[in-house]
């Protein structure tokens, strides 16, 4: 057989398996797309209602990616006593607040923009459950409300719960330190820590946050891979 019909019959096959993976990842994306927005439109704790005094927390929304933000400090817990605020060269005493987020270590500390991703870290986070990080930013003043920051008023009961969601997600020293990941910062108000769990397409950072409202009892989704869906649950 000659070499150019040779190199047709091979890429014509080769081809053809192309193609049918790509077939493949379409239909993949598309049912985890639906399930999403299907599993994400029912509701838990759906009789919840909203306590008229107590502490307020926000929801925080970049157009993926959702955080927990909370006062640094309550009666229940000052965040300053596990959080050293000397490890975060930019924040002081005097900051209220601080933000919570969990999610693929490597995806977390290598693309603190979107402009930084890279293939090989889209498709390991995508596909492979991997090594997670504990995301956390002192706040210098309290947030307003917008359609990218959501507050949440719960009662000391509720957040004594989610302070406990947010705790057993750390990864801790025997004497009860974090775990911090040295010089993983974004800038001088942030750091690392290490995470208990593994990231994979069923557990997402927006999973994450709405297993956080799970937890103290609040309205959230039954599952929520996607900010929108863990917002349009916390805004009902």
């Amino acid at each position: 057989m000659c070499v150019p019909i040779a190199m047709y019959l091979f890429w014509r096959k080769t081809g053809k398996g192309f193609l049918a993976f790509l077939a493949g990842l379409a239909l993949m994306t598309v049912l985890y797309v639906l399930a999403g927005l299907t599993l994400g439109s029912i509701p838990v704790n759906s009789s919840y209602a909203q306590t008229t005094e107590g502490i307020e927390i926000f929801v925080t929304d970049n157009g993926v990616h959702t955080d927990l933000v909370l006062p640094v400090k309550t009666d229940i817990i000052d965040w300053q006593d596990r959080l050293y605020v000397q490890d975060f060269a930019g924040a002081d005493s005097s900051f209220t607040h601080v933000g919570f987020g969990w999610g693929d270590r490597q995806f977390y500390m290598e693309t603190p923009e979107w402009k930084d991703l890279t293939l090989t870290t889209a498709i390991t986070s995508l596909f492979w459950p991997t090594r997670t990080a504990m995301h956390v930013e002192y706040i210098a003043k309290p947030l307003r409300q917008n359609k990218y920051q959501q507050p949440v008023l719960i009662t000391q009961a509720q957040y004594q719960a989610l302070v406990q969601y947010i705790l057993e997600s750390f990864q801790q020293q025997l004497n009860g330190e974090f775990l911090l990941i040295e010089g993983g910062g974004y800038h001088d108000r942030d750091n690392f820590y290490e995470a208990h769990g593994k990231f994979h397409l069923f557990k997402t950072c927006n999973s994450w946050v709405n297993g956080g409202l799970k937890a103290m009892g609040h309205r959230a989704a039954l599952w929520a891979p996607f900010s929108f869906v863990v917002m349009r649950q916390v805004r009902e």
